[in-house]
């Protein structure tokens, strides 16, 4: 029986994809570098440092400082939580579930959304790129979590929307789902053989 479910943030709880891809864009175009959304995208679940050092070439720190930049000027209103989001991790503690994020963004962007969308009761623990040595899709994240929620792999879930996701819950060897609010389709989706696929976050209910 599962007992713990762990979330990415961006395209799994938030609706924040086409943000962070349009400013990725318009970060590249800055050194003249043509990126497509899809190649962009086929890099989600790293943190934006990583990407931003995956395309540019040279001037590696100045890209990532213009990047934090522009990251900063952006309202944290726009990065909004899907409307079934709430009501579903609301259902999950009801069940005496345990709620965990494990994302490639910052302590202060998380800190931020889970206290503007009044999402902080239902989190147990969240752990960002800041808190450990090697990012997804290495598991030490998940490893942190599990540690902290006292919670055997057996029982627990990794829920995402990018490959990255995927591969960091295989490599902790935890079940996994994907769901198809970010950057999968149904085809991608299958093709990196989650245990579950979910059209949104919402279906993890039929897992308690």
């Amino acid at each position: 029986m599962l007992k713990a479910f762990i979330f990415d943030l961006d395209g799994t709880l938030t609706d924040s994809i086409n943000i962070w891809t349009t400013l990725f864009k318009k970060t590249f175009k800055k050194y003249k570098i043509d990126v497509s959304e899809e190649n962009i995208k086929n890099q989600f679940g790293k943190p934006y440092t990583e990407i931003i050092e995956y395309f540019v070439p040279e001037d590696k720190k100045e890209a990532i400082k213009q990047f934090k930049i522009e990251k900063d000027k952006i309202s944290i209103e726009k990065f909004k939580p899907f409307p079934f989001v709430s009501k579903t991790l609301k259902q999950l503690k009801q069940k005496n579930m345990k709620v965990a994020i494990a994302t490639g963004n910052n302590n202060y962007m998380i800190d931020k959304i889970l206290e503007k969308y009044n999402l902080n009761e239902y989190i147990d623990y969240h752990i960002c790129t800041e808190e450990v040595k090697k990012t997804k899709p290495d598991p030490e994240m998940i490893f942190k979590i599990l540690k902290y929620l006292k919670i055997e792999k057996k029982k627990s879930i990794l829920i995402g929307d990018s490959p990255y996701d995927i591969q960091m819950a295989k490599n902790a060897k935890i079940k996994s789902c994907a769901v198809l609010t970010g950057v999968l389709n149904k085809k991608s989706a299958e093709e990196i053989k989650p245990d579950y696929i979910f059209k949104n976050v919402e279906g993890v209910l039929e897992l308690i």
